[in-house]
């Protein structure tokens, strides 16, 4: 009786911390998503308003090229964390097809951790960048923004994504089936036969 009880104890303590990395996910996936679409119109929204200022009144704004590239930086980075959590990032599968279930798990555990170190390696090495931006100074001329207030959203993006990855492996350890996200399994969307 004694071991059936503790039994449970783990498996509501093992169910609370699923959901509340589950809901920490949600929390950042909507900063993310609401991060990336602001990003991708205001450069819309900017090139447009550059265009109508140059063509009609002959004149170019100054601060709509860095706050692009500042947008372009975000989506890139934030993207990155975005699609890793999505499981909607670029991947190669004609090995990973042909294996047989048992090795696709293990396959996809070994390039998630393997993936999870490279990223929060490239974050150490983007954060250390960012520090050296900073004792070096500068700052964008049109704006007056220090360069490293931008460039710090690289390691950010590149940390969040090595945590997604992290957790798709801590997932795939924990679970029977494969996933390429903590929440997404690894499955194929059946065509539908009425289309073809």
């Amino acid at each position: 009786m004694s071991n059936n009880r503790s039994a449970r104890v783990v498996v509501t303590k093992s169910n609370a911390v699923v959901r509340f990395v589950t809901r920490v996910g949600h929390i950042f996936q909507r900063v993310e998503e609401l991060l990336l679409s602001t990003s991708i119109l205001t450069i819309a929204a900017l090139t447009i308003l550059n265009v109508v200022c140059r063509s009609a009144f002959n004149f170019s704004l100054a601060f709509t090229e860095e706050v692009s590239q500042f947008c372009i930086i975000i989506v890139c980075f934030v993207g990155l964390s975005y699609a890793a959590g999505k499981g909607r990032h670029i991947r190669m599968t004609a090995v990973y097809d042909q294996l047989a279930p048992s090795l696709r798990k293990t396959f996809m555990t070994v390039i998630t951790t393997s993936t999870a170190a490279i990223m929060l390696t490239l974050s150490w090495f983007a954060a250390q960048y960012v520090v050296t931006v900073y004792e070096l100074g500068g700052i964008y001329p049109a704006l007056r923004v220090p360069f490293f207030a931008v460039y710090a959203i690289a390691p950010i993006g590149l940390f969040l994504a090595g945590v997604q990855y992290a957790l798709a492996a801590g997932k795939n350890l924990a679970s029977t089936e494969i996933y390429l996200s903590f929440e997404r399994k690894d499955e194929y969307e059946e065509p539908d036969i009425q289309e073809l």
